[in-house]
């Protein structure tokens, strides 16, 4: 088929995605109803939504991986269905889990994908210069990608992407799990790319303060846009009903239980010494700050978190709000002994120094966090914590098991949810809960 040489780099109208279960049609899954979307050559536009809304599917419906149930999708003007394969050749797409060959080094995962895309031998070296001085890993050519941290594994993948220099580029969550920096600098590289080459991005993107820096926005949820627009666009309706409440002694857990019951507002979340208020529309702002016992509460610019928290609970209608919760007590007895001890803790691999000395303590009831960069040692802490590795020096106790002498008997008293947790993909909700017992 002959490119429209004006089409934009997507449009979808009214697609819809249904999975069909044959047994049962009436378990059929509507993954996409009715979806309008554009995305404009050179555009830079993202899509956000809670887990489950479809972002996905609908790029994998973009690639050509799978087939709309009905309703119109193009890629430069050329039907996915009919035309997967010339689409193929112009798009890159970075899927959530992007397979990187971790016994490869940077240098051999990136001869690998351009083999795959065909680049010419005679542009390879000025390529692979441009995209490692770009992602910053030029001095870890030969290092494996397997001894890569999450950051730099996900700018490798991204290096690997546009490869080929791709006309659109279709990215799902690409900074999950990344750290600020690392998040940072992958979207410096996605906004020089759109810069320089024209590119068009359609990315999905679990952070809004990612999505607000993009020309377009698309609110999606459970199959359905529920707002589309530039950030400016959709922030506005949401002047004049964002607050600031200062907590004023009490913690920002207990403002958020009292906001949770309050009358006149919509969403809240932790800010700083305080609380940040979504009111509901027409909201009397005298009477919220009575409700939450303060004497006033301070104006703040909206943010397009707003918007999207004020969408999904009208889509949605929640009867209840997490912060019901926030009052419940330990019923646990307290014995006053820390749950986790770590002192002076050290664990190297070789030479290399993963944890350097680290102390902390946890008590029970108490959420605590540990915060740093990819390769800043975190989770090689939480795999000494749960027993999986053993520590090179320093004392660690679980519960009051000592992870030296009595690591089965911490382990058993351990929940662990990994960065990727192992989920057995092929079997039901049922036989995973059935195997984790």
């Amino acid at each position: 088929m002959a490119e429209n040489q004006n089409a934009p780099a997507v449009f979808a109208k009214s697609l819809k995605k249904i999975f069909a279960n044959n047994k049962n049609p009436a378990l059929d899954s509507v993954a996409l109803n009715g979806i309008d979307l554009v995305v404009p050559k050179g555009g830079l536009v993202s899509l956000v939504g809670p887990d489950g809304a479809g972002k996905t599917t609908f790029m994998r419906l973009v690639c050509g991986l799978l087939i709309p149930t009905s309703g119109k999708l193009e890629v430069f003007g050329m039907n996915t269905a009919t035309d997967a394969e010339a689409i193929q050749k112009r798009i890159a797409y970075m899927p959530q889990r992007f397979g990187l060959y971790q016994d490869l080094s940077i240098k051999e995962n990136m001869d690998l994908f351009a083999n795959l895309q065909g680049v010419p031998e005679g542009e390879r070296k000025d390529k692979y210069g441009q995209l490692l001085s770009m992602t910053d890993l030029a001095p870890f050519a030969n290092r494996l990608a397997g001894k890569l941290s999450g950051g730099m594994k996900q700018k490798l993948a991204l290096a690997c992407a546009l490869i080929h220099d791709p006309e659109l580029l279709i990215l799902d969550e690409p900074t999950a799990g990344v750290d600020p920096v690392s998040r940072e600098e992958l979207w410096k590289i996605l906004k020089a790319a759109v810069a320089q080459k024209g590119m068009s991005v359609l990315v999905s993107t679990a952070y809004l303060d990612e999505a607000a820096m993009c020309h377009d926005v698309y609110i999606i949820n459970k199959g359905v846009i529920l707002a589309q627009g530039t950030p400016e666009a959709l922030t506005e309706p949401y002047k004049n009903r964002v607050y600031f409440a200062r907590a004023d002694g009490r913690t920002p857990r207990q403002m958020l239980d009292l906001a949770s019951h309050s009358s006149m507002i919509l969403d809240s979340t932790p800010s700083g010494d305080g609380v940040r208020l979504l009111l509901k529309k027409d909201a009397d702002l005298t009477e919220a700050a009575k409700e939450l016992d303060i004497p006033e509460l301070s104006p703040q610019p909206p943010r397009l978190e707003d918007a999207f928290m004020s969408l999904l609970i009208a889509a949605d209608k929640p009867q209840k709000d997490f912060g019901e919760n926030a009052g419940i007590e330990n019923t646990k007895i307290d014995d006053g002994k820390p749950v986790i001890l770590v002192e002076n803790l050290v664990k190297k691999f070789g030479n290399f120094v993963a944890v350097d000395d680290t102390s902390f303590s946890v008590k029970r009831g108490e959420i605590f966090g540990l915060l740093g960069p990819n390769g800043a040692g975190k989770t090689t802490t939480f795999r000494i914590l749960c027993g999986l590795l053993p520590a090179t020096s320093g004392k660690v106790e679980v519960a009051g098991f000592d992870l030296r002498t009595a690591r089965a008997s911490a382990r058993r008293t351990v929940g662990y949810v990994a960065q990727f947790f192992s989920l057995y993909s092929i079997f039901s909700v049922g036989f995973n809960l059935k195997e984790a017992l």
